[in-house]
C-alpha cells in the first residue's frame, strides 16, 4: 500500500498544483473582459471625424451548406456598416446540394454579394478549405485564375468566416472599432457556442477550457509569443499584411488553417487583438453527435502536429490530471479509513482541491459559452470523450486519413 500510496498522494499532488496554475497564471480568467462593443461608435475611432470607416471584404467558404445559407448569408449581407465600403464573397466550394440555387436567388437581392464557384479538386499539397478560400481573395483581385472578376477597388481589410456562422447586424462595426481602438492588424473573435444536446456542450467545452489553458488571450495577445489565436469562425486582417505572407498558400496545406494563419501573420509583424463577440456572434458547430465526432477528429490529431507522442501525452495527462482525480479522492477516504494517517489526509485534500480547481476553471469556459451552471461540473465525461476523439483521430489519420466535407485528409495529402 506504501508504494501505491504514494503515487496516489504524488498525483494528487500534482493534480492540485496543476490545476491551481490554471486559475492564477497567465491570467486565463480574464478572458471574459475582453468583449466587442455592440454600441461602436458612429465614426471610426482614432480618426478624424467624418472619416469613412475602411473597406472589408468578408470571404466565406463553403461545401454543400445549403441548410444554413438562407439565414446566414443575409446576416452577412445585412451588417450596420457604412453603405459601400465592404461586401460579401462567398465560395461554393464545389457544392452538389441546393447551394447554388440559393446563392443565386441570394444574389438577386443583394448587390453586394458576389458568388465565386469551383468545381476543381484542390491542387496538390492544398486542403479544401485554404484553397476556396484563396479563390474568393483572388476574386477580389480580378485574378483571371479565380473564376470570378469583381469589379471593385482592393479592400483595406479581409475578414473570413465560415457558412454555418451566424452574425447580428452590428458584428462587423464592432470589430472594425476594436480593432482600429487597440491599433490591431489581426483581430480573432470567438463566438458563443450553441449547442443540440448535453453531449455535445459537455465535449466541446472540454475544446474551450483546452485552448483556454494552452493559450490565454494575454499570451496571444503578446509580441513576443509566437502563438495566435484565430478561429475559423471571425478573422479580420489588414489585407497589406495578409498579402505580405503570400495570403493563404502561406498555410495551405495545413488543417487547422485559421490557427496557423494568424501565426505565420503574427510572426511577419502583424499586431493581434482577440474579443470574445458575446451575442453579436454565434454558431452550432456541428449538427449532432456523428457530425461533431467526424469534425474533431479531423482536427484533434492535426492541432498535435501529427504526432503520435504528442497525442499519447496528451491522453496520459488528461486522464491523470484531469479524469482521475475524483478517484484519488475515493481512495484517500479508503485509505484514511483502513489506515488513518498524514498520507491519505494529505491525498484527499489534494484531490479535493484539485476536483474544485477544475470546476473553477471550467465554470469561467461555461459562462464564456452562456451555459447553466451544472456543466462547470462535466470534467470526468468531458475528459474521457476528448481523449477517445484524439486517439480516433489519430488512428484514421494513420489508416487511411481523417474525413471532412466529402474529402479524406492523410499522410499522403489530400483527396477527393
Amino acid at each position: 500500500m506504501s508504494v501505491f500510496g504514494t503515487v496516489i498522494l504524488v498525483l494528487s499532488l500534482l493534480s492540485a498544483a496543476v490545476w491551481a496554475c490554471v486559475n492564477h497564471a497567465g491570467g486565463r480568467g480574464r478572458s471574459l473582459d475582453y468583449r466587442l462593443d455592440p454600441d461602436a461608435p458612429s465614426n471610426p475611432p482614432g480618426v478624424d471625424r467624418g472619416r469613412a470607416w475602411p473597406t472589408v471584404a468578408i470571404v466565406a467558404p463553403g461545401r454543400n451548406e445549403a441548410a444554413h445559407l438562407p439565414d446566414v448569408l443575409p446576416r452577412l449581407c445585412g451588417q450596420d456598416y457604412a453603405a459601400g465600403c465592404y461586401r460579401v464573397v462567398f465560395v461554393d466550394d464545389a457544392s452538389t446540394d441546393a447551394t447554388p440555387a440559393i446563392t443565386a436567388a441570394m444574389r438577386e437581392r443583394f448587390a453586394h454579394l458576389a458568388v465565386v464557384r469551383h468545381e476543381d479538386d484542390p491542387p496538390a499539397g492544398w486542403m479544401g478549405k485554404c484553397w476556396a478560400v484563396s479563390r474568393g481573395v483572388a476574386a477580389l483581385s480580378g485574378s483571371a485564375e479565380s473564376g470570378a472578376d469583381i469589379d471593385a477597388d482592393a479592400p483595406e481589410w479581409l475578414c473570413f468566416t465560415d457558412a454555418d456562422i451566424l452574425w447580428d447586424p452590428r458584428l462587423l462595426r464592432s470589430a472594425v472599432a476594436y480593432a482600429l481602438e487597440h491599433d490591431a492588424d489581426l483581430l480573432g473573435v470567438t463566438p458563443t457556442l450553441r449547442f443540440g444536446s448535453a453531449a455535445e456542450a459537455v465535449v466541446q467545452l472540454q475544446l474551450v477550457l483546452a485552448l483556454g489553458c494552452m493559450l490565454p488571450f494575454e499570451k496571444a495577445m503578446d509580441p513576443d509569443t509566437p502563438w495566435a489565436l484565430t478561429g475559423g469562425a471571425f478573422i479580420l486582417v489588414r489585407r497589406s499584411h495578409y498579402d505580405a505572407i503570400g495570403g493563404h498558400e502561406a498555410v495551405k496545406g495545413e488543417m487547422v488553417e485559421d490557427l496557423k494563419l494568424g501565426m505565420a501573420l503574427k510572426a511577419a509583424g502583424a499586431r493581434h487583438r482577440v474579443a470574445i463577440a458575446g451575442d453579436l456572434q454565434e454558431c452550432r458547430m456541428y449538427d449532432g453527435w456523428s457530425d461533431m465526432w467526424e469534425g474533431l477528429t479531423k482536427n484533434a490529431y492535426a492541432g498535435l502536429n501529427h504526432r503520435w507522442w504528442n497525442a499519447a501525452g496528451v491522453i496520459a495527462a488528461v486522464w491523470l490530471l484531469n479524469i482521475l482525480p475524483p478517484v484519488y479522492a475515493w481512495l484517500a477516504v479508503a485509505w484514511l479509513i483502513a489506515a488513518p494517517g498524514w498520507m491519505p489526509a494529505v491525498t484527499l485534500v489534494a484531490a479535493l482541491a484539485a476536483v474544485g480547481w477544475q470546476a473553477r476553471a471550467l465554470n469561467t469556459s461555461r459562462k464564456l459559452m452562456h451555459l447553466p451552471a451544472r456543466y462547470a461540473w462535466t470534467m470526468v465525461p468531458g475528459g474521457a470523450a476528448y481523449t477517445a476523439i484524439i486517439a480516433a483521430s489519430a488512428w484514421r489519420y494513420h489508416r487511411g486519413g481523417n474525413l471532412w466535407a466529402g474529402r479524406r485528409y492523410g499522410p499522403g495529402g489530400n483527396s477527393a
